[in-house]
């Protein structure tokens, strides 16, 4: 099987941003439908379109949900109304087939991700890759959900649907000490290899040129030894050690 990458979502476009949280007082929301309302955070346009009966359970055309576009936003005063008022907190939408605690993850929001987890999120649950929570903060470097789901007891060697850990995603993803420092604290066990491959964390550091990630690796003991699914060197597959080789030289 052919490892498939995971893919960012249309709908990121209307994340939070310093242009969408500043309001201005001449501007006139009365005309706003409610899912632009709720991305730019106007709190009592949602609440009157609600109270003249919206239904915050509906998806609108892109199958995304009220919650959806308030978590991915950081609209945590919306999150707590529209819960109020019924809304799903686990709902499954958008182009991935996401929770909302997916898209705050994604993002970032660490308040949000706090919030919803707050009202029964689960962060275990699985969006259309395969992936849950902790393997989404790992890939995207958001070392604070990582740290804050470790916390709420997520498994730090949980496997995704293709077998990658969270350790194999920030190695394979973020060129930055962290999340993988994080990550090593924990005691992960740092030479297990993925579902279809069986690369570890150190194969997919260097397959990404991580030299970060690859230092803090060997540094912690990966093994240099370890080689994936395909024997090297017989039928064309790769150990660390041309795999390092070519990576420095």
């Amino acid at each position: 099987m052919i490892f498939k990458e995971i893919k960012p979502q249309s709908h990121y476009n209307h994340g939070y941003s310093d242009s969408l949280g500043r309001k201005s007082h001449i501007d006139d929301y009365s005309t706003w439908d409610i899912v632009k309302a709720t991305q730019y955070g106007i709190y009592e346009r949602c609440r009157e379109l609600v109270e003249a009966g919206y239904d915050v359970r509906q998806p609108d055309k892109e199958n995304v949900t009220l919650l959806h576009w308030a978590a991915i936003n950081n609209r945590i005063d919306l999150v707590k109304f529209y819960i109020s008022k019924g809304a799903i907190v686990d709902q499954l939408g958008g182009d991935l087939n996401s929770t909302p605690l997916h898209w705050a993850t994604r993002q970032g929001h660490l308040s949000m991700v706090v919030q919803l987890m707050k009202y029964g999120a689960d962060p275990s649950l699985i969006d259309g890759e395969g992936c849950s929570c902790i393997h989404l903060a790992a890939q995207f470097g958001h070392t604070s959900i990582v740290a804050y789901l470790i916390a709420k007891g997520q498994d730090v060697d949980m496997m995704d649907q293709n077998g990658m850990t969270p350790l194999m995603w920030a190695a394979y993803r973020t060129h930055s000490v962290d999340p993988t420092r994080l990550l090593l604290t924990f005691n992960v066990s740092i030479n297990l290899g993925d579902k279809y491959h069986k690369n570890t964390a150190l194969h997919w550091a260097v397959l990404a040129g991580n030299t970060t990630v690859i230092s803090l690796l060997l540094e912690a003991g990966a093994n240099v030894d370890a080689q994936n699914i395909k024997a090297w060197p017989s039928d064309g597959g790769f150990s660390y050690f041309s795999s390092l080789h070519e990576c420095f030289v």
